[in-house]
């Protein structure tokens, strides 16, 4: 049979010939499931005689009189070798051409699943390498997609569940068909293609923007006390997700406008039960090995967008109703489903994310796979896919066919409270590690106050141990627990922890300390090298300001001069100091909020420079006291990092010559003074650097800044001081 149409797949067939057809799901390139019984169906005249051959087995069975029939082939291996399908029937006869035996997984959601391959990281690579003739993609569009546009009476008149999706039918994958495939979907299919050796067929039915309302069987549906009042004009029903509703009445605007349809229920991809009757209801009984599943994003916030979270438990009924809805309609009872846990967002999704993980505890034969590490602050669309993709893979070769892997990171499994510490116990927790090495960041603990606060957190043997100076009698953890929080726990395969709370307060509004936007020290260490890390921080000395030669700068030289078992990085910010309540301009003057300080942080370095003071001379006379407190307070941030570093500080300052701004000004001795007693109450080691450049005005065109010649001079310094 020759490769399906657009026409023919809208209207359901898989074939037009004559009055012999087969149904909606059978094609050329198919992949049947292996180990099953396949039934096999379609149309025929009534009460015509039918029969279908495949694989050296045929088999009879008769139209009834309505034309439909249905017959089933016995259970076979997994078979690679292409073969043909043929029906015979009322001196008619239909054939399916390159048909393979293996494992068919269905893959659903709204948008992250419908994300084409293209738009994905590293799409277009994939795509240049995707030709496998074991790998078959049977990919689904919408008909009408919930975007921006206004689609007419007429229009939506003759769409119905039975012609909404558009497809090209089964095809094998290769550069010319995976384009406009699920990412999500052929990195799962490719995993399991790598590792498992047998043809895999996979099903995309994913809609943008769909509530899981619209994928849910009219079984459960309508049978659920909570979810049949839905049932009633879905399209303004306060129930219903605000922003389906919202979207939905923008795409039906001529609808509702005709008063001729007054009354009359619309047509939508969002109309609770639509997507079932669209996608599982038609491929149905033909069986499958699995699903996977990725949606929540309408479902989440009672907005759709950054408003209030909704009940977890009533997310966790649909979700429960939307499994059992799988799993009798292909009569699977043990059909594995795995889904992917929201990631990180700025959208009130923490309790949306700890009920998909208690579902995944509760329902059986189910697998999550976490994702808080490959999401976007602001994009509901993140393209870091593959990783998505293959750790779903990930879950099935574990659970589904055994391969006794890791598929999964730490699961939060039960803790103790001794003194001030919290030892959590994990599943899958063999190896726990930050992801990029450094401390593990993006837990909080709180008392009997509930107030949350950062604590850190250690390995200790099996367990994590986690406290916070803040909190001597701790009551309760939370790990993640924000819209878009920083966290790195992984376990010894790299595998992200799940977020997750061990109260269970009401309360559930983040603490906001966790939030990649506000959390200073809570960065994600940067990949580690075995070099000596040395962070350069200060002002714009330190950058290299009116160097334009970048290479030129003095962390650059000192590079250089250290040589290749260091890694030098500048963190240099122009115009900084020291004291916090000095401003510069509407805006903090003080190093300490610059992103440049959280990424030294983030450095992990084992040896600091740090430069310094001079831009804090325009408000000593206001907050000289501070300059000592604060000065600690941004020092100890490194002296108390895990790389446990050497911190070198500048005192005295450079430049200082006749000519200098700032030469002859008392307040510069009194902030070398200050310096000096920070140094002191630290034991802190400090370098001169004012007194290489005696005489040397000419180093400082514009009598601020050295060049590079200046730069050099402070590089050798500095490198003199480190080799010590």
């Amino acid at each position: 049979m020759k490769q399906l149409t657009h026409l023919a797949s809208f209207f359901g067939l898989a074939s037009i010939a004559g009055a012999l057809e087969l149904a909606y799901p059978f094609g050329d390139h198919m992949v049947l499931q292996r180990e099953h019984q396949i039934p096999v169906w379609g149309t025929a005249e009534p009460q015509t005689d039918v029969a279908v051959s495949f694989s050296g087995n045929t088999v009879q069975g008769k139209a009834g009189a309505d034309g439909k029939w249905q017959v089933n082939l016995p259970a076979m291996e997994a078979n690679a070798k292409p073969q043909t399908i043929v029906v015979n029937g009322g001196g008619k006869t239909v054939s399916v051409d390159d048909v393979l035996v293996g494992d068919v997984w269905y893959a659903s959601g709204q948008s992250n699943m419908a994300w084409k391959l293209r738009q994905c990281e590293g799409g277009a690579d994939a795509i240049a390498k995707s030709a496998d003739e074991g790998l078959r993609l049977f990919n689904h569009a919408g008909g009408l997609h919930p975007g921006s546009k206004k689609y007419t009476v007429d229009y939506l008149k003759q769409m119905s569940p039975e012609n909404y999706y558009q497809t090209e039918g089964w095809q094998v994958s290769g550069p010319q068909t995976t384009s406009n495939m699920s990412g999500v979907a052929y990195f799962f299919g490719q995993k399991l293609r790598d590792e498992l050796k047998v043809p895999i067929g996979v099903v995309n039915v994913s809609v943008g923007g769909t509530p899981i309302e619209a994928h849910i069987a009219p079984k459960q549906f309508k049978s659920d006390r909570e979810l049949a009042p839905l049932l009633k004009d879905w399209w303004k029903n306060p129930e219903y997700p605000v922003w389906c509703r919202g979207r939905a009445a923008h795409n039906l605007t001529h609808w509702f406008a005709d008063p001729k349809l007054k009354g009359q229920a619309p047509p939508h991809p969002f109309t609770p039960m639509f997507l079932w009757n669209a996608g599982p209801e038609r491929f149905q009984p033909l069986p499958i090995k699995g699903v996977i599943w990725y949606q929540g994003e309408s479902n989440a916030g009672k907005d759709g967008s950054p408003g209030s979270a909704v009940d977890g438990t009533l997310n966790k009924k649909k979700f429960k109703l939307l499994v059992e809805s799988w799993r009798d309609g292909w009569n699977q009872q043990e059909l594995p489903v795995y889904y992917v846990q929201l990631p990180g967002l700025n959208r009130k999704w923490p309790v949306f994310r700890e009920m998909q993980l208690q579902a995944s505890k509760e329902i059986p034969h189910v697998g999550m796979a976490v994702t808080m590490d490959v999401g976007h602050p602001t994009n509901v669309h993140p393209n870091k896919k593959q990783p998505v993709g293959e750790r779903l893979a990930l879950l099935a070769l574990d659970k589904t066919y055994g391969k006794e892997l890791v598929s999964e990171g730490p699961i939060y499994k039960r803790h103790t409270i001794k003194g001030d510490a919290v030892y959590l116990d994990f599943e899958s927790g063999a190896g726990m590690k930050a992801c990029e090495g450094g401390a593990i960041v993006g837990f909080e603990v709180a008392g009997i106050d509930k107030k949350f606060y950062p604590a850190t957190a250690k390995v200790d043997g099996e367990y994590l141990v986690v406290k916070s100076a803040k909190v001597k009698r701790p009551v309760a953890v939370r790990y993640a627990w924000d819209n878009d929080p920083v966290c790195n726990l992984v376990n010894a395969v790299g595998l992200p922890a799940s977020p997750f709370r061990t109260d269970t307060w009401k309360e559930v509004e983040p603490s906001g300390h966790l939030n990649k936007k506000n959390a200073a020290a809570l960065v994600v260490p940067a990949k580690r090298s075995n070099k000596i890390r040395v962070a350069c921080i200060g002002d714009s000395i330190t950058y290299g300001a009116g160097i334009k030669d970048r290479g030129m700068t003095y962390p650059a030289q000192l590079q250089k001069l250290l040589g290749d078992k260091y890694e030098v990085r500048n963190f240099g910010n122009s115009g900084r100091g020291v004291i916090k309540k000095s401003k510069r301009g509407r805006g903090p003057r003080a190093y300490l909020f610059m992103k440049e300080h959280k990424e030294a942080l983030a450095f992990e370095p084992q040896i600091v420079v740090c430069n310094l003071g001079i831009n804090d001379i325009m408000d000593f006379d206001r907050y000289g006291d501070d300059f000592v407190p604060d000065y600690k307070e941004l020092l100890e941030s490194y002296k108390t990092l895990d790389s446990y570093p050497r911190v070198i500080i500048w005192k005295d300052l450079a430049p200082l010559f006749k000519g200098q701004k700032f030469f002859g000004d008392a307040r510069v001795g009194k902030i070398n003074e200050a310096i000096g007693k920070v140094a002191k109450e630290m034991q802190i080691e400090t370098i001169d650097m004012a007194k290489p450049f005696a005489g040397k005005g000419a180093m400082f065109p514009d009598h601020i800044h050295p060049n590079a010649d200046g730069a050099a001079v402070i590089a050798r310094e500095v490198y003199q001081m480190i080799k010590q």
